[in-house]
């Protein structure tokens, strides 16, 4: 278990930021709930004291039954009232204030839920890029989700240790007449109690922590076996019998570490238990020796005794929901330390600071293009020192120029792409166009100036027509609509098909039973499933759509067959005319469509120039070119 999990569970440490989180968690709902929390509130304190209020009605009734037992109807007239507040008390928690408390609840998580949602959302939004690559980052979103009932079960908790509270001490108070040792005596076997069940919380969640990693493991492998994706590969190696006997061995492991678990727990118990029964019996000794002497009348008598196991039952109760309390803690915690990430000072994802004031537009038309100066980059990780990727890259890309990046596996070339993008921000060194650093231009109009189809695409399962146009959603300038294509934002028809003709999705939809309005995947109701190939010429088009000053085509044909990949380079020249472009290849045939090939070798530029003179050279690029022609001899 890390660290930080282990210095959670200490108690004192868990107490201040119990303290710390529900000072936070106040904050938030009285700025967007007071009202619902309010009346949780009040229905809690009148939750906590109905035990006390059915011993002072119990004792009364029972009193005005012995002493009214043969008057006729005066005795009943006498009996009446209490019998009558007796069932009040009962109805009003039962029937009235629960079903209160629940809508208020529900309320109370419906305002939490929208505004800590959507503050979850903008910051999710305005983290960089490499905080959703980088897995020790990624876990904070992760572990932040549902912000908005995450703070709700930490009220609900909060409330519940509230109302155990006033139950403990209504309770006590009315033993206090009798005997105040019998009160602090109940209070005070409360302790063990309590710490029994905060101790147990501590072990539990620990072993449950300790479990994380096989049970990832064995979800993974449930997942495999159930996954769509999955059953191509699981039928044609066979492996459902093994897999299955993997899942079944896995599981009773877990199965049996949880087994013995409890049992420790329950023999963790006996002794409380043996505790709970010699007070209880202690108690109603005492009782019925003040019942003797007639220091007690025999309504008090029962009142009280059944108050005794009602005081009991608080210990437990009061336990649990301490436990509960720190388990969400811990969820808070989460939240807390997602929402309060810095989103411009970069210094815990080792980048350096960004503008604040990015207000200047991206510039229009380009007149001196791209200049990539002294560019390292490497990603965030836990040692202080991590390798970069790149390491002092420089190169320009003039106006309508089409230049090829080309290296191994591991070069940079698709880190190289996403800086120029500006999903990533250089570790060192700027990226200037035309005399303007990206960190002073907008990101609204950056993000409309550059564009990309990736090798690793998403597939937007929306009507063929919407998977293209999203490309240029971002641009719509409003956050209305309930759906996820807004209906008040159709696409343009006009600039789709025109889109999907240059990237040959024209063709797709043509065979497509209702066009571009046709859904595609199977995510809608009627959904019509597409190739590889398909897909990423809908991402080619997507990419296109926004008319970008920089369009960057990484790996653009590597889903599609060599004639449909042959019959995309053929309209790339339209595509490309007197557009700056960035074409990333394993593919060195397709780089010779290019003015200038670049060459990356371990984060740095190798070579550059055109293709014969490349070959010429007898570099690093000849060698690659060698190497994949003596494929086709």
């Amino acid at each position: 278990m890390p660290r930080s999990d282990l210095e959670f569970w200490n108690r004192r440490t868990s107490a201040t930021a119990i303290w710390t989180n529900l000072r936070w968690t106040v904050a938030h709902i009285w700025a967007h709930g007071r009202a619902p929390a309010l009346g949780i509130v009040a229905v809690q304190i009148l939750l906590g004291i109905q035990p006390a209020l059915l011993i002072y009605i119990t004792q009364h009734l029972i009193d005005t039954v012995v002493a009214s037992a043969g008057a006729g109807g005066t005795g009943f007239e006498q009996t009446l009232p209490w019998l009558l507040a007796f069932g009040l008390v009962l109805l009003l928690t039962n029937g009235v204030q629960w079903p209160i408390r629940d809508a208020l609840h529900l309320r109370l998580e419906q305002n939490l839920e929208h505004a800590l949602g959507r503050r979850f959302l903008a910051k999710a939004a305005r983290l960089p890029l490499v905080f959703f690559e980088v897995s020790a980052f990624y876990d904070r979103l992760e572990r932040a989700k549902n912000p908005g009932r995450t703070l709700d079960r930490f009220f609900f908790s909060a409330m519940h240790v509230f109302q155990a509270g006033i139950r403990v001490l209504s309770i006590a108070a009315m033993f206090a007449p009798v005997s105040l040792w019998i009160s602090l005596a109940l209070i005070i076997v409360l302790v063990p109690q309590i710490r029994l069940a905060i101790e147990q919380s501590r072990r539990f969640m620990s072993f449950t922590y300790g479990q994380t990693e096989e049970m990832r493991r064995t979800g993974y492998v449930d997942r495999v076996l159930t996954g769509r994706g999955e059953q191509k590969e699981m039928r044609l190696f066979a492996l459902h019998q093994t897999l299955s006997q993997r899942w079944r061995t896995m599981r009773r492991a877990l199965r049996d570490q949880l087994w013995r678990q409890q049992k420790q727990q329950v023999r963790g118990k006996l002794p409380i238990t043996s505790l709970h029964i010699g007070v209880s019996a202690g108690v109603a000794v005492a009782l019925a020796y003040f019942l003797g002497d007639r220091l007690l009348t025999p309504g008090r008598f029962v009142a009280l005794f059944q108050g005794v196991n009602d005081m009991l039952r608080a210990g437990p109760s009061l336990g649990h929901h301490s436990r509960e309390l720190q388990n969400q803690s811990a969820e808070i915690s989460y939240v807390r330390e997602f929402l309060d990430l810095p989103e411009d000072d970069g210094t815990w994802l080792q980048r350096p600071p960004a503008n604040r004031e990015s207000t200047q537009p991206f510039p229009k038309p380009l007149r001196e293009g791209f200049a990539v100066e002294d560019v390292w980059f490497a990603y965030p990780a836990a040692d202080a020192s991590p390798r970069p990727v790149l390491r002092g890259v420089n190169l320009r890309l003039k106006p309508g120029e089409r230049v090829a990046l080309v290296g191994a596996n591991g070069a940079g070339k698709s880190t190289l792409a996403k800086l120029l993008l500006g999903l990533y921000q250089p570790t060192s060194g700027k990226i200037i166009v035309d005399g303007v650093r990206y960190g002073e231009i907008d990101r609204t109009s950056l993000a409309s100036a550059v564009s990309a189809a990736f090798q690793d695409f998403f597939n937007f399962e929306l009507t063929a027509s919407q998977s293209i146009g999203i490309g240029a959603l971002g641009s719509g300038g409003s956050d209305r609509g309930d759906d996820l294509w807004p209906a008040w934002l159709p696409p343009d028809p006009a600039v789709v098909e025109n889109a999907a003709r240059r990237a040959g999705v024209d063709v797709i939809a043509a065979r497509l039973p209702q066009g571009y309005d046709t859904p595609v995947g199977h995510v809608l109701d009627g959904g019509q499933g597409l190739s590889g190939g398909e897909w990423q010429r809908l991402a080619i088009a997507r990419a296109f759509i926004s008319q970008p000053e920089l369009l960057i085509l990484d790996e653009p044909t590597a889903a599609l067959d060599p004639m449909a990949e042959a019959e995309v380079y053929r309209q790339f020249g339209e595509l490309l005319a007197g557009r700056t472009a960035l074409l990333i290849s394993h593919r060195l045939g397709s780089a010779r469509m290019a003015d200038r090939i670049l060459v990356l070798e371990d984060g740095r530029i190798a070579e550059q120039g055109h293709h014969d003179d490349l070959l010429a050279q007898g570099g690093v690029y000849a060698a690659m070119w060698e190497e994949q022609a003596s494929w086709y001899r």
